[in-house]
């Protein structure tokens, strides 16, 4: 046991340890990917930023000059521009210059030529370099009132982009000149000569790729801006370069901040988890006699523990069976006092319409109106409700009779007879009934009367919650149709539907609502008996756009 105990203890060890070096190793990329994700993001926004920099810079510099050339447009110097007078054209260069000096002191000259239409380009920018000196050069078109052409050039030191940049996210930079043969003009390095970094970092940045740079524990991230020039002997280019040393050693600190921590928490949770595996191997060794013992006696509990089982199984077997029998017994009386209950209900709109019918017939009769034909046609009426209300006890009883015997019949005389029911009803609360049959000859076989008696149900279902609700312009629309075999009849109404907390209950044995206290026959627990049990079909309700609908699938 004890060489068990210690190749355990072992294997535990060893796989911690082999957590950790996995956990070092991965920290170890992660933080160098990290680190270059990181590094890439800082260059890329640098790049990016100074890009619409130098976008933005370029159009407000051109925008300010071009406002400054409409003060040139003026008489006394397209007179100068006519007669081609460039002895007075000069010195208006410089009366002009003097003048805008003082409010720009970039501003290094100011150059009027005389130019055929033929050459006229403008306006333009570019860079130009004059006696080892790299200017910003804008040229804008002057025309005479007698079409004659001049050239206006504005000068100015390219130190405005500079210090542009330099205001804008302290970048060092530096514009210079390489001919087509790629050697730098010493004379352009010459400014910065006693700045030994910023030389180290102009000679390394020469190529765009090189984005990180350290020179003497800092760190540069650089962009290289292509300046435009229109006579190319050569490339015009600013380099500009940023130091992020503390952003760099401040996001360095904070990863191995956060790799430290992670390291600890992990050392932690590893040094737990052996004194954890430790607990439970003296636990195994301490219980293991016990264990023994429980193998022994295991037969002997198990036997005595099943047999006990089969006892409680039976006796829970014959609790349940006569719980069943209760329950099956309680339901019948349930039925036939629910039944009792449907049956006065299902005879008062009868009667009412039998008493409507005698109240009839004594009004025609003292006013001398009543004709043999009125009478027999109201007597035809009130057999024919007799005859329903004595079907409707006669089909309450034999609904749970196993003999009833089925028929074919029409739905739609099935859906004629519900409606007649209660046909005054529905005309008193000005309640419209919308049929529309697919084909008027569907017939069904099955116990007509119980059918009716479901249709009428539910149909009463919706009369009773639109009187309620009050609702403008009532409307129940029963539709008959057939597809792939089957026989469906939806009936909708328009009374705002039916809360969803109950729309899964209503169909429930002893569930109540709204509708059922209304009187509205036998039930929905009734119809859905009705509907599943006697004629093996099914029954659902959901809510549509305007109301409820009942779909009656057979």
């Amino acid at each position: 046991m004890k060489n068990l105990n210690f190749s355990m203890k072992t294997k535990s060890l060893f796989f911690i340890l082999c957590l950790i070096s996995i956990l070092l190793l991965t920290l170890y990329y992660q933080n160098k990917s990290s680190n270059k994700s990181y590094l890439y993001l800082l260059q890329n926004n640098y790049k990016n930023t100074l890009d619409n920099f130098y976008s933005t810079f370029r159009h407000k510099l051109e925008n300010s000059y071009t406002n400054l050339n409409f003060y040139l447009e003026n008489d006394v110097l397209f007179d100068l521009i006519d007669e081609k007078k460039n002895t007075e054209i000069k010195n208006y260069e410089k009366y002009l210059l003097t003048k805008f000096k003082n409010k720009n002191a970039y501003l290094k000259d100011i150059n009027i030529t005389l130019i055929t239409k033929n050459k006229i380009h403008f306006p333009s920018y570019s860079f130009t370099k004059r006696k080892n000196h790299i200017y910003i050069k804008l040229s804008y078109l002057l025309k005479s009132k007698k079409s004659s052409y001049a050239r206006v050039d504005y000068l100015l030191t390219s130190k405005l982009l500079l210090k542009s940049v330099k205001m804008y996210n302290n970048s060092e930079g530096v514009i210079y000149f390489e001919d087509k043969n790629k050697n730098l003009l010493e004379t352009y390095l010459e400014q910065n000569r006693n700045n030994e970094t910023f030389s180290v970092l102009l000679e390394n940045c020469r190529e765009e790729h090189k984005d990180l740079k350290k020179i003497k524990d800092k760190f540069y991230i650089s962009k290289i801006l292509a300046l435009e020039v229109l006579k190319p002997k050569g490339e015009y280019q600013a380099v500009f370069f940023l130091d992020v040393t503390k952003e760099k050693n401040e996001y360095i600190s904070l990863v191995k901040n956060s790799l430290i921590v992670s390291l600890l928490l992990f050392v932690f949770a590893a040094i737990l988890v052996n004194f954890y595996l430790n607990y439970l191997i003296n636990r195994i060794s301490k219980n293991e006699y016990d264990v023994k013992q429980i193998n022994k006696n295991l037969e002997k509990t198990i036997s005595i523990e099943i047999t006990k089982g089969l006892k409680l199984q039976q006796k829970a077997l014959e609790e349940k069976q006569k719980n069943e029998q209760m329950l099956i017994q309680q339901s019948k009386l349930a039925m036939m006092g629910e039944m009792i209950g449907n049956i006065a209900h299902q005879w008062r709109q009868p009667l009412m319409q039998l008493s409507a019918i005698f109240m009839y017939l004594d009004a025609y009769q003292e006013k001398g109106k009543l004709t043999p034909e009125k009478f027999n046609k109201k007597i035809q009426d009130s057999v024919s409700i007799i005859d329903y209300m004595s079907k409707t006890i006669e089909d309450f009883r034999n609904y749970f009779k196993p003999e009833k015997q089925k028929e074919t019949f029409l739905i739609k005389e099935c859906l004629d007879s519900a409606l007649f029911i209660i046909d005054s009803t529905l005309k008193n609360s000005f309640i419209e009934v919308k049929t529309v049959y697919e084909k008027k000859d569907i017939k069904t076989t099955s116990f007509k009367n119980e059918f009716s008696q479901a249709l009428l149900n539910i149909i009463s279902n919706s009369k009773d919650i639109l009187i309620l609700r009050k609702i403008q312009n009532p409307l129940i629309t029963i539709s008959v149709f057939q597809k792939n075999h089957k026989t469906y009849i939806s009936i909708e109404d328009n009374a705002k539907g039916i809360d969803k907390s109950i729309l899964n209950k209503i169909f429930d044995p002893y569930f109540t609502t709204k509708h059922k206290s209304s009187g509205t026959g036998i039930g929905l627990y009734m119809s859905k008996m009705i509907i599943e049990n006697s004629m093996q079909g099914k029954i659902f309700v959901e809510n549509t756009e305007n109301g409820a609908k009942f779909t009656i699938e057979i």
